[in-house]
C-alpha cells in the first residue's frame, strides 16, 4: 500500500485511516449520495464503513483511499479497488463523493489517479466499474477517463425498493485519457 498521497490536477488521494470515519459518515448521511450505492454501504455509518474497508484491505492488500481537494485536508469522498482477480491482473473500482463537489472534475481526477496507480504500481491489465442506471455523472466521468461501456446487467442492483440495471465499464492498460 502506498504511504504517500497520489496527486492529480484537482485532488489528492491518500490512504484511508480510522480517523476518516467522521468525515465519510457525514457524506454517507446524504441520501442523494447513497441512493445509487449498494445496500450494504447505504446502511453503514462512517465508522462501520471505515472498519469494514480497512479489514477488507488488510485481507486483500488492495488499497483504499480518501479523496481530498489539492491544498485541503477536507475529505470529500473515497475511492478503492473493491474486487479483484490477482491471477488475471484485474480489479473493480468503486467510489463516491460529497454532493457539493459533483460536476467539478474531482471524481474524474480521482478515477484517473487510481487507474494510473493500478496499471503502474499494481501492474493491472484491466480495471472495471459498474454504474447503476440513472447515475449519469459517474458514467460521464468513466468515459472521460477512457472506460468503455461493455454491457448491461439486467436488474442486478437492489436499490431501496426496486431492482435496477447496471452498466459495466472496462479500461485496459494504455487506454487512460486526459491529463
Amino acid at each position: 500500500m502506498p504511504e504517500v498521497a497520489l496527486r492529480g490536477i484537482h485532488v489528492e488521494l491518500r490512504p484511508l485511516r480510522p480517523s476518516d470515519a467522521r468525515s465519510l459518515g457525514a457524506i454517507l448521511r446524504d441520501r442523494r449520495v447513497t441512493r445509487l450505492l449498494p445496500p450494504r454501504v447505504r446502511h453503514e455509518n462512517g465508522k462501520q464503513f471505515v472498519t469494514r474497508v480497512l479489514r477488507e484491505q488488510r485481507e486483500s492488500q488492495w488499497p483504499a483511499f480518501v479523496i481530498r481537494p489539492i491544498g485541503s485536508d477536507e475529505v470529500i469522498g473515497q475511492i478503492r479497488f473493491i474486487a479483484s482477480s490477482p491471477t488475471e491482473r484485474s480489479a473493480e473500482v468503486g467510489y463516491w463523493i460529497r454532493r457539493a463537489y459533483w460536476g467539478q472534475g474531482f471524481g474524474t481526477d480521482a478515477l484517473r489517479l487510481i487507474c494510473r496507480f493500478g496499471f503502474g504500481s499494481m501492474v493491472l491489465h484491466r480495471i472495471e466499474a459498474t454504474v447503476v442506471t440513472g447515475n449519469n455523472r459517474s458514467r460521464r466521468a468513466l468515459k472521460r477517463v477512457g472506460f468503455r461501456e461493455e454491457g448491461r446487467r439486467r436488474r442486478s442492483a437492489l436499490l431501496s425498493d426496486r431492482w435496477a440495471d447496471e452498466w459495466v465499464f472496462g479500461l485496459l492498460r494504455g487506454e487512460i485519457r486526459g491529463a
